[in-house]
């Protein structure tokens, strides 16, 4: 790809370096590149700025939606791509991306591109990461909210809407998402430590009545509506897992919710 096109490409990295370079020459066509290295110990920071991209040294934070708040002001650019080191930008959705300048609608908010998941270096078919849905991946600054909230960062400003790139079998982010049981576990369990505030912020509510039934419904959702039979054993067991991360996640915005009510 010729040229760079008037967009920054953003991305959050903790000891990531082993992905940061093929990240950023897939993400060449953008005329600003960033990595915000959060506390790396790797060669993180040597990498990105090897490849061209300019480094951001930010405190150590869980996950990226903590971060991007507090950086999105580093972008020059309105237009920001908010990639992640584990997500493999394919040819046929970058030259997409970068016909975005000049051709998205002034309204446009938020733009969603197709993602694939990959447990244990193999695509899911199933439950409720399976199949090709999407991922806010373009950010217009000027119309978009960042909210640190874990799975509920970006959303669109009122006046503003989302649009979704369709899926056409190439164009799918190749989310490189856990290489086994073990790191599905390590990262829920981050996750499920800041649910409850996050959960809270954007305005959800529950209760102990609701709690009851969230491992059946969870477990439903994920193994039966959303096909996780189609995965096998790995399926099943990814639905019992994402059933408990659940009823953590209520257990955890009924904590929140209290300890807001005692405070008043």
């Amino acid at each position: 790809m010729t040229g760079k096109v008037p967009m920054t490409a953003l991305i959050v990295s903790h000891n990531e370096g082993h992905l940061i370079g093929d990240r950023l020459r897939e993400l060449d066509f953008c005329d600003e590149l960033i990595v915000v290295d959060v506390a790396s110990s790797d060669d993180t920071a040597a990498v990105a700025e090897t490849s061209g991209a300019r480094v951001v040294p930010y405190p150590f934070a869980r996950i990226a939606e903590l971060v991007h708040p507090h950086v999105i002001d580093q972008a020059r650019h309105d237009l920001v791509i908010l990639s992640d080191p584990d997500e493999e930008i394919p040819p046929a959705l970058a030259r997409r991306l970068a016909e975005l300048p000049g051709t998205l609608e002034d309204d446009v908010g938020l733009v969603f591109a197709p993602r694939i998941f990959y447990f244990r270096g193999r695509p899911l078919r199933g439950t409720i990461w399976g199949g090709s849905g999407g991922k806010g991946l373009v950010a217009r600054r000027s119309g978009t909210e960042f909210i640190p909230a874990v799975h509920r960062g970006v959303q669109p400003r009122p006046g503003f809407r989302r649009i979704l790139i369709e899926w056409d079998g190439e164009n799918a982010i190749r989310h490189h998402w856990v290489s086994g049981y073990g790191e599905f576990l390590k990262k829920h369990v981050r996750y499920i430590r800041i649910e409850g505030p996050a959960r809270a912020l954007t305005g959800e509510i529950t209760g102990f009545k609701a709690l009851v039934r969230t491992p059946d419904r969870s477990f439903r959702e994920c193994f039966v509506t959303r096909k996780g039979y189609r995965d096998g054993l790995h399926g099943l067991a990814l639905s019992v897992l994402y059933a408990l991360y659940k009823t953590a996640s209520d257990v955890a915005l009924i904590r929140e919710l209290r300890r807001a009510k005692a405070s008043v």
